[in-house]
C-alpha cells in the first residue's frame, strides 16, 4: 500500500492538520492548544499551555511596583510636613504669647503711664516682676522653673541654716565661735538671699528670654560658685579661718553630738538639706547647659558678643 503523502492536506485549512502525515491508516494530528489562562485585557496571552512562557508580568503588578515607591515617597513629604507644621505652631504660640504680653504693657502704659511690668512676687509683699510663663518661651520654661525651685531650697537651706546655728548658740553656749557661727549665718542669709536672685536666677531668667550668650556665661560663672558654696555648707569642714558652727553640716554636727544631742540632729538635719541643694544644683547647671548648647547662644556667639563688647569699650 503506498504511503500517505504529507503535503495532501493543507494545514491551513484543516482544523487539525497531521504533524508528520499518518501511518498504516492512523493518522497522528495534533490536539488544538488550549488558550492559557491569565489572558489580560489586550488579548495577548501571557502562560502558555503548559505553564509560565517567561518573566513576563502583567501590566497591574507593574502599576503596582510604579506606585509603590511614589506612595512612600508621599508618606516621608507628609512627615517632614508634619514636624514643620509643629514647629510652626510652636512659633505661632510664642509669638501669640509675646503679643499678649506686649498688648498688657501698653494697657499698663496708658494706665500708668510707663511701660514698668507690674511687681507680683513675691505675692505677700510685691516688689519685684517675675513670670515665667508668660516671659519665657515654652521651650525654656522648664529649666527656668527648675532654677526657681533650686533657689527656693537655697532660701529654706538658709533660714534653717540660721536656726541651727541660733540652736548651737543657745542650747550650747555663746562660747567657743557660736557666737559669731551665728553672725555669719545671719550675713549668709541677708546677703545670700538677695543676691542669687540677682547673681544667677535674674541671669537664666534673662538669657532665657533673649537668648544672650554672655547671659548665660555670667549665670554658669555665678551658678558655679553657689553649687561650690552648698557643698561646702553640706560637708563644713573645720577650718582655722571660716568658723564651722556657721554652717549646719556633717562634720559639725559630729562636734554638736558631743556638747548637745538636740542640736547635733538639727546640724544632720541641715547637712541633709544642703546635700539635696548640692544634687538639684548639679542637675540644673546640666539641664541648662543643654539648652545653652542647643539653642542660638553658643560659644560662637558668646566670642562675637565679647568682641563687640570690647570694641564698644574702645
Amino acid at each position: 500500500m503506498a504511503r500517505d503523502n504529507p503535503f495532501a492536506v493543507d494545514p491551513f485549512q484543516s482544523p487539525n492538520p497531521p504533524l508528520f502525515g499518518s501511518e498504516n491508516g492512523h493518522s497522528n494530528t495534533v490536539a488544538s492548544v488550549p488558550e492559557a489562562a491569565g489572558a489580560d485585557d489586550w488579548g495577548a496571552s501571557r502562560t502558555g499551555a503548559w505553564g509560565s512562557s517567561g518573566p513576563q508580568m502583567s501590566r497591574n503588578n507593574l502599576l503596582n511596583d510604579i506606585e509603590a515607591p511614589a506612595s512612600t515617597i508621599a508618606v516621608q513629604k507628609e512627615d517632614k510636613s508634619g514636624k514643620r507644621a509643629d514647629k510652626l505652631s510652636k512659633r505661632e504660640a510664642e509669638l501669640n504669647a509675646k503679643e499678649e504680653q506686649l498688648k498688657k504693657w501698653e494697657q499698663e502704659l496708658r494706665t500708668n503711664g510707663n511701660l514698668r511690668p507690674k511687681k507680683n512676687w513675691p505675692r505677700c509683699w510685691p516688689i519685684l516682676h517675675h513670670d515665667i510663663a508668660g516671659d519665657v518661651p515654652a521651650d525654656n520654661q522648664y529649666v527656668v522653673r527648675y532654677c526657681y525651685w533650686c533657689y527656693l531650697g537655697l532660701v529654706w537651706c538658709l533660714t534653717f541654716n540660721w536656726f541651727g546655728a541660733l540652736i548651737a548658740m543657745c542650747a550650747i553656749n555663746p562660747g567657743n565661735g557660736r557666737l559669731f557661727g551665728f553672725m555669719l549665718a545671719t550675713v549668709y542669709w541677708f546677703a545670700g538671699v538677695p543676691g542669687a536672685w540677682i547673681l544667677w536666677y535674674q541671669r537664666i531668667y534673662n538669657a532665657s528670654r533673649n537668648d544672650r550668650a554672655l547671659t548665660y556665661a555670667w549665670f554658669f560663672f555665678a551658678f558655679t560658685v553657689h553649687t561650690a558654696f552648698c557643698i561646702w555648707a553640706a560637708i563644713s569642714p573645720p577650718l582655722p579661718i571660716i568658723n564651722d558652727w556657721a554652717h549646719t553640716g556633717f562634720i559639725t554636727a559630729v562636734k554638736a553630738f558631743d556638747k548637745n544631742t538636740f542640736t547635733g540632729v538639727v546640724y544632720i538635719i541641715g547637712g541633709v538639706f544642703w546635700a539635696c541643694e548640692a544634687l538639684w544644683d548639679i542637675w540644673c547647671l546640666k539641664s541648662v547647659y543643654r539648652i545653652f548648647r542647643g539653642g542660638n547662644a553658643n560659644t560662637k556667639q558668646m566670642k562675637r558678643e565679647l568682641a563687640l563688647h570690647a570694641l564698644s569699650k574702645a
